[in-house]
């Protein structure tokens, strides 16, 4: 049975249950990424191009796209969205058919097949074959958890063992442990990679107990594999049964000499629930920890998911989203999918205009957090000064004139009174900061160059990461 034809099929279904602008905007672009067998029937990985069409689509078109689906596959389902970037080239250029047991097959290259023709065995989950070493972009906040796992990943089981990487949500732990499942499975083909969630882990014991197989269970888990990979272990302490057979898989990894590698966004120590026994042996060997990307960084993701994606983005849009997008990497891409989509949708290119019209609510309640000191420090560090510097009594030009277009943009930027500015200020008296604020509007009248710097600066500051700087 022909993979393509059967999703092209499925697309067919799509265009006839959706109208044609939703069908083009949101489902055109969707694939058939892989089809394996899990513990409740098919598991069809459906490749999406983004963060935004992810979760658009799972809230708006889940129950149309199951239909759809349901005429090709029949019997119980589950559909799992995962970002591909560029589904449509992969989907038209295909080099060759391939068949659904093909598929199967490629989903479970890594593990043995199950004996006896078994199909009730437990699943791990795939491998994201885009999420390399090479695609994952360093700096300053997970260079040492990179360093970490590309060290295992040249030689898993010799070094420190096990790995845990923590970090917040959405900065890149998913990314590193799939890289180094594929790092290992390019460099040791012969060595057979178990990589799953903590979610997965915990219904594949509720499913072997329920259906009496937890012999199949153990065979799975502890004896077939040479790498375990477990992300948001933390979930696993959510049930007493699932640390127990956690428990036993992980010493049976660790006394073969077997790498461990999980990842969560809590330590160890600050998993509610978790066994004493599981914490001291997560804790055993080496924990590196991820922080959420810092400017330079965030502009880095960008532009490499901007070129991966192939959407042309100026720098000035490069560095508005990174300042507004500080929480993830996943913020970063749904907000570079959202103004994609706005780009698409009025049919115009993307500028920092459109990006500042998209993004507008975002921006705004920013500036509402920014404060004096954050404004002061800003301005300081654009002439090379220190907000010290600013605020003292020095009457040198090199700092006057800095220390007046701070006083003219606090009035304009925050809206403060003179007496607050002037009180911030180094307690100066309320006259001075009306004289700064005349004497630079005048000069912003007279002066080109002058004007032209004090607008950049205060667009540099209408569109910068507001606290941290």
């Amino acid at each position: 049975m022909n993979q393509l034809s059967i999703w092209q099929r499925v697309h067919t279904v799509l265009r006839e249950t959706t109208n044609e602008r939703q069908y083009k905007t949101w489902l055109e672009s969707t694939s058939l990424e892989g089809v394996e067998d899990g513990a409740l029937g098919k598991i069809l990985r459906i490749g999406v191009p983004g963060p935004f069409y992810k979760d658009w689509i799972s809230n708006n078109f889940m129950t149309c796209l199951e239909k759809a689906v349901s005429t090709e596959f029949p019997g119980p389902l589950q559909i799992e969205l995962v970002i591909c970037q560029k589904t449509e080239e992969k989907q038209v250029d295909a080099p060759k058919a391939v068949t659904i047991e093909e598929a199967r097959g490629n989903a479970i290259a890594q593990a043995p097949a199950s004996q006896g023709g078994e199909e009730t065995a437990p699943r791990r989950d795939v491998l994201n074959p885009q999420y390399t070493f090479g695609s994952f972009v360093v700096g300053p906040g997970n260079e040492f958890a990179h360093a970490a796992c590309h060290s295992i990943s040249e030689k898993p089981g010799k070094g420190a063992n096990p790995v845990f990487i923590c970090g917040p949500s959405g900065t890149g732990k998913t990314h590193l442990l799939n890289a180094v499942g594929n790092a290992v499975k390019e460099k040791y083909p012969h060595m057979r990679i178990c990589y799953v969630s903590g979610e997965r882990f915990l219904n594949d014991v509720v499913m072997g107990i329920r259906r009496k197989q937890m012999d199949k269970f153990h065979q799975h888990y502890r004896e077939m594999y040479d790498l375990l990979i477990v992300d948001d272990i933390h979930v696993i302490a959510r049930t007493n049964s699932t640390q127990e057979e956690f428990f036993h898989t992980f010493n049976a990894f660790y006394e073969a000499g077997k790498q461990v590698i999980v990842a969560s966004d809590k330590l160890p120590k600050e998993m509610d629930g978790l066994e004493d026994r599981i914490r001291t042996r997560l804790e055993w060997g080496l924990t590196a920890d991820i922080q959420p990307p810092d400017l330079e960084t965030r502009m880095a993701i960008l532009r490499y998911k901007a070129e991966r994606a192939g959407i042309s983005v100026p720098d000035e849009v490069v560095s508005l989203i990174a300042q507004i997008s500080k929480r993830s990497v996943r913020e970063l891409e749904g907000n570079l999918s959202t103004l994609k989509i706005y780009s698409e949708l009025r049919g115009v290119p993307i500028t920092v205009e459109l990006a500042r019209d998209v993004f507008s609510a975002t921006i705004e309640q920013q500036k509402a957090g920014l404060t004096m000191d954050e404004l002061i420090k800003h301005v300081a560090e654009h002439f090379g000064l220190s907000s010290r510097d600013l605020k003292s009594e020095t009457r040198v030009k090199t700092v006057v004139r800095p220390r007046q277009i701070a006083m003219y943009l606090a009035r304009k930027i925050l809206g403060a009174g003179y007496v607050d500015i002037g009180r911030a200020f180094g307690n100066r008296d309320h006259t001075t900061v009306m004289h700064a604020e005349e004497k630079v509007g005048t000069l912003i009248q007279d002066d080109l160059d002058f004007r032209s710097e004090v607008n950049r600066l205060e667009n540099n500051i209408n569109n910068s990461q507001w606290t941290g700087l």
